[in-house]
């Protein structure tokens, strides 16, 4: 059976919602993004769209090199490996293909993170935080059925998929 890596990008960037982050949670990552490709030319993810206003924040393609990690240039991030099939390949790939024909839809999901952080699950439509994003596209393309609900993933539940490896 042919196999595909995809990789799966948990980052700590050092911008104020990060650490405000990072003081309710204490996770070495607050942050995560996928990529389809080993060069990682774009990472999909949700987060700011504008970044000189975190308020304005939804389903976001990031650059290394560029926006947020061009001005946290110190980002700490982890890097996992995780080979698919290529039915997986491509139904993530139309995952990831419906969220950026719509993005005007999507937003950041700003109620989910509290309640994720209170522990408890709620799904707004059309609205992600970054974890959930990557939740959602791995299990929509049956990558990854997380044994909780999508709404409270966090960037280190990553680590624990089946197969990943940190490189």
């Amino acid at each position: 059976m042919m196999t595909k890596d995809i990789y799966i990008v948990t980052s700590q960037t050092g911008t104020k919602f990060s650490r405000l982050l990072h003081v309710f949670n204490r996770a070495p990552y607050n942050h995560a993004s996928i990529s389809l490709d080993r060069q990682m030319p774009v990472l999909y993810s949700f987060g700011r769209q504008c970044l000189w206003l975190p308020i304005a924040s939804g389903f976001v393609r990031e650059v290394p090199g560029r926006g947020i990690y061009r001005r946290y240039q110190d980002t700490r991030c982890a890097v996992y490996r995780v080979p698919v099939s290529a039915e997986q390949y491509a139904r993530l790939r139309e995952a990831i293909r419906r969220f950026e024909e719509e993005e005007w839809a999507y937003r950041y999901n700003f109620v989910g993170l509290i309640a994720m952080m209170a522990g408890i699950p709620i799904r707004l439509r059309h609205h992600f935080v970054c974890s959930q994003f990557v939740a959602y596209v791995l299990k929509e393309s049956g990558i990854w059925d997380l044994a909780k609900d999508i709404s409270l993933a966090r960037p280190q539940d990553f680590a624990e998929l089946a197969g990943a490896e940190l490189v």
